[in-house]
């Protein structure tokens, strides 16, 4: 194996870390959607969870197809996870908020849209 480019894979692997958490941070997201933590969209966890493992394991393969990775070695998984903590640490926080607010913003638009909608039923109805 070749020594000198070592720490070139390793970096390599904490990107994709990074880039996995931002992965997970797009299935978080159709959670929230799908309110999946309550109600009878519980299975939906299941699936998503095995999407995400899906899309982490295909975005692992093709970058070390793409970049000529050697053999599987254990600094690759530390490396993988060092990047998803890093993540974690750094831009959840963030985003999460982010998704919080745009989630609050469409459910009131919708609120209000249905309200209306409502309103304008009722006074076509009164009219007759």
């Amino acid at each position: 194996m070749d020594t000198a480019h070592q720490f070139h894979y390793f970096s390599l692997c904490v990107c994709v870390g990074f880039c996995a958490g931002i992965l997970y941070e797009i299935f978080a997201f159709i959670r929230l959607l799908f309110q999946c933590d309550k109600g009878r969209y519980k299975f939906l966890n299941v699936i998503l969870d095995i999407a995400f493992f899906i899309g982490f394991s295909a975005l692992s393969v093709l970058v070390s197809y793409a970049w000529g990775f050697p053999d599987l070695r254990a600094y690759m998984w530390i490396g993988y996870g060092l990047g998803f903590g890093l993540y974690l640490k750094i831009l959840r926080r963030i985003l999460a908020f982010l998704e919080k607010v745009c989630y609050n913003s469409f459910a009131k638009v919708l609120k209000k849209a249905k309200s209306k909608k409502k309103t304008s039923v009722e006074v076509e109805y009164d009219a007759r």
